[in-house]
């Protein structure tokens, strides 16, 4: 029988609680939305483009950045920073709800990018790949998920 904790283990702790979050700007093809954590400031960057030659059957992309934010410069990435394991599937879940209200009020996207940064002294991106990806899954489970170039995921969502 399969127990309820190997299965929150293979998806992530789906019961985790998004952070509360904010709408901060919109510059021109880019959403930048915030959140703070217990530990850190998170900046989630949402950047639209209208691209007719990406793919055959995508024209309306989303591409999704998120990272947490320099203290003296909010518009600064800090990739020296481990996101606490204790924070780890609130984030996400936030990441996921802050995604999904934006496709509410955008409803012509229908392909969403995104590249998960390697980790210091890595030289491939699979935990974060990994980790990522069953987050889509359980978000959007009739999506296509695929590999695009440069170590990119495309999300087709139906």
């Amino acid at each position: 029988m399969i127990k309820l904790l190997d299965i929150l283990k293979e998806i992530g702790d789906a019961s985790s609680q998004p952070y509360s979050f904010d709408f901060y700007s919109d510059y021109g093809d880019i959403r930048i939305y915030g959140f703070d954590t217990e530990s850190y400031p998170y900046t989630v960057e949402l950047q639209y483009a209208d691209l007719d030659n990406y793919d055959e059957d995508a024209t309306n992309i989303l591409g999704v950045r998120f990272y947490i934010a320099d203290e003296d410069d909010p518009d600064m990435e800090r990739d020296d920073i481990v996101t606490n394991k204790g924070e780890l599937f609130r984030v996400m879940a936030t990441v996921t709800a802050i995604i999904k209200k934006d496709l509410q009020d955008h409803p012509e996207i229908d392909t969403i990018t995104f590249t998960p940064a390697k980790k210091e002294g890595e030289t491939t991106n699979v935990s974060r790949l990994n980790l990522y990806t069953r987050y889509i899954k359980n978000a959007f489970p009739n999506a296509i998920i695929t590999a695009g170039g440069r170590g990119s995921v495309e999300v087709k969502l139906k």
